[in-house]
């Protein structure tokens, strides 16, 4: 889980707050399983060796679920150092098998390239156009020419707002209007999130590509 306040200045200073506030298992987003995303990487193809970013992973279990399933190359950004220091924690030893980066994703870059990025919960928090724009800039930058975005967010009978902030809702028709023309979607799935509390939020993931050259 990552953004969005207005500001990277801002961003970081709320996501810190939260994470300072509680342990992340008691956060609403939190999954001791994540395994929508699991099942979607493994029947997206991609390889262990391949290089897969979870971009807003912060707090999340699923760079441990990727290395035990094999994965070599696991890569987390967050705006959080707090939330990814409970992960490691959570991790121990393991976590030096990680690539851990502290950014904000609208403006974060590399030298390398990946072969899945994947994303729970933050593109939703895009609220604005300009936000839109910069994190598929991001995306368009840091996916291998052949690589595969994995996007959760909020269907639109979900929430409309979290961790105070507001955020927006999707199905396939509106996010692909906005992923257009650069991605295209290749599969959608609907799902239920039970949060720690109890509450069921809808969900929608999708799974894009880079548009193809006609």
């Amino acid at each position: 889980m990552n953004m969005i306040a207005p500001g990277e200045d801002g961003a970081r200073s709320h996501w810190e707050s939260i994470y300072n506030a509680s342990s992340c298992e008691r956060l609403s987003w939190y999954q001791e399983n994540p395994e929508d995303s699991l099942r979607l990487i493994q029947e997206s193809g991609v390889l262990p060796d391949a290089a897969v970013i979870d971009a807003g992973g912060g707090a999340s279990s699923l760079a441990s679920c990727l290395l035990t399933l094999g994965f070599q190359d696991v890569s987390v950004l967050d705006f959080s150092e707090e939330a990814m220091a409970q992960a490691r924690k959570r991790m121990d030893t393991r976590a030096e098998q990680v690539s851990w980066i502290r950014g904000d994703i609208r403006s974060f870059r590399t030298d390398r390239s990946f072969m899945l990025w994947h994303d729970r919960a933050v593109f939703h928090f895009m609220a604005g156009e300009e936000d839109r724009r910069r994190y598929l800039d991001t995306l368009d930058a840091c996916l291998d020419p052949d690589g595969l975005a994995i996007i959760g967010t909020f269907a639109l009978t979900g929430p409309s707002k979290c961790s105070r902030l507001n955020v927006e809702q999707y199905d396939a028709e509106r996010i692909a209007g906005v992923f257009a023309p650069r991605f295209e979607i290749l599969s959608t799935m609907g799902s239920t999130h039970h949060t720690p509390s109890g509450a069921s939020q809808d969900f929608m993931f999708f799974t894009f590509r880079r548009k193809r050259k006609s």
